[in-house]
């Protein structure tokens, strides 16, 4: 059955699995990821904190932290709640971002005006200073727009982003996705992408 506006997931949707560029893989995480995913964002910890504008990850976040995190991302997958994927660089299979997609915050309609019903999720994600680095983001942005078209029931989904995150912003802003509002406490803004279908 189509995605209607404002469903997020139906449960006789088929999960996707994974996504391949020519130098990205984006895959579930597993909980075999779980010490490699949080050496991995750790590296960039101080970059990470400033441009994401999640409070996350802290200078003071630990394996075990981190392993309850992992574990309810998992959970939410197994009940079709939220769903998060790792970034693979293809030429070491490191782990050098994460994607995340999940219902719209109801707080977006409350602060921002911004309709919750009108899309299906929201999108977001990150990738390692070095990533950024060696432009990976295009990449990434690339395979993930595909992908959403190729796998992905939706029809419309929201990218919200710090003000901060300047990479982020530009790809944003040079795609077809529109800008459609902003939070001014959070220091966020919002991005409606319609899904192209295959």
């Amino acid at each position: 059955m189509p995605a209607k506006a404002g469903d997020f997931w139906q449960q006789q949707w088929t999960v996707p699995g994974e996504a391949e560029s020519n130098n990205l893989i984006i895959r579930p995480i597993r909980e075999s990821d779980k010490a490699r995913f949080f050496h991995s964002y750790m590296t960039s910890q101080k970059w990470l904190y400033r441009k994401l504008g999640w409070a996350w990850p802290s200078e003071k976040s630990t394996l075990e932290q981190n392993s309850t995190m992992v574990d309810y991302h998992l959970e939410q997958a197994e009940q079709k709640t939220a769903f998060t994927y790792v970034v693979l660089d293809k030429s070491d299979n490191s782990i050098i971002g994460a994607v995340y997609m999940v219902p719209v915050a109801s707080e977006r309609q409350e602060n921002s005006g911004i309709s919750k019903s009108a899309y299906n999720a929201e999108v977001s994600w990150w990738l390692l200073e070095s990533a950024v680095d060696n432009n990976l983001h295009n990449d990434l942005f690339a395979l993930l727009t595909r992908w959403l078209g190729e796998s992905w029931p939706w029809r419309q989904v929201m990218f919200p982003v710090s003000e901060d995150n300047a990479t982020a912003l530009q790809l944003l802003e040079s795609s077809k996705a529109r800008y459609i509002g902003r939070n001014l406490d959070t220091r966020e803004k919002y991005f409606s992408y319609a899904i192209s279908r295959k």
